[in-house]
């Protein structure tokens, strides 16, 4: 494959296939979203009893969606699984068909020569787009290799603390932190986060990233 738009055209049919395996998975989730207890009673007795009637009405729907979010949870590494396989694919096209490209200041002293090809793209949380597919392709592909390596390591860094919530009360967003244990592969986090939801939004970037 001489040229950027051939490898999109010729793995155009296996990342849309990813696509609609992943919507599958996270249509699992859609069951459980809805059930929300609203009140104008303040805490105490009152609230109690109204609460209670509320569950005792909505008990089918309630039930439905606990089920929903146990079987979603027992599929969350099969969906990441196919996240990081698109991952993949964009990264690889980014190793090929890329160019070096001036590293922001913030990355200078961890971003290779050879890495630059993936300063690109619009930012997301200080981070430019291509370095958060090289990051998150690596974490997928070595979740179980102990500490991440940089730039992965600081590309995470600032996806888990520059999200602009809690003001001077900085935090760390669990989705992106490396060292969550409740996490292994964090794929559906990032293309979750990056709004990698559709092949639609996935080849527009793409074709940005790379200008075709």
């Amino acid at each position: 494959m001489q040229t950027i738009d051939e490898y999109l055209k010729r793995t155009e049919s296996a990342v849309q296939r990813l696509f609609d395996g992943i919507d599958d998975y996270i249509s699992i989730l859609r069951t459980a979203v809805g059930m929300t207890f609203v009140t104008s009673e303040p805490y105490g007795p009152e609230q109690d009893a109204e609460y209670a009637a509320w569950k005792a009405e909505n008990a089918k729907r309630l039930h439905a969606a606990r089920e929903a979010e146990q079987k979603y949870l027992a599929e969350t590494f099969a969906l990441d699984t196919l996240c990081g396989a698109v991952l993949q694919v964009a990264a690889k096209a980014i190793e090929i068909y890329g160019h070096s490209k001036p590293v922001p200041q913030v990355f200078e002293s961890i971003v290779k020569p050879k890495i630059s090809k993936f300063c690109i793209g619009r930012k997301v949380r200080t981070v430019p787009l291509g370095l958060i597919i090289y990051a998150a392709r690596n974490q997928h592909t070595h979740f179980n290799d102990g500490k991440l390596r940089e730039p992965s390591a600081s590309v995470f860094k600032r996806l888990a603390t520059e999200h602009g919530y809690g003001g001077e009360q900085q935090f760390s967003d669990p989705a992106f932190d490396v060292t969550n244990p409740r996490l292994m592969s964090l794929a559906s986090n990032v293309t979750g986060l990056i709004e990698w939801r559709s092949y639609e939004s996935y080849i527009a970037d793409m074709r940005a990233l790379l200008q075709t």
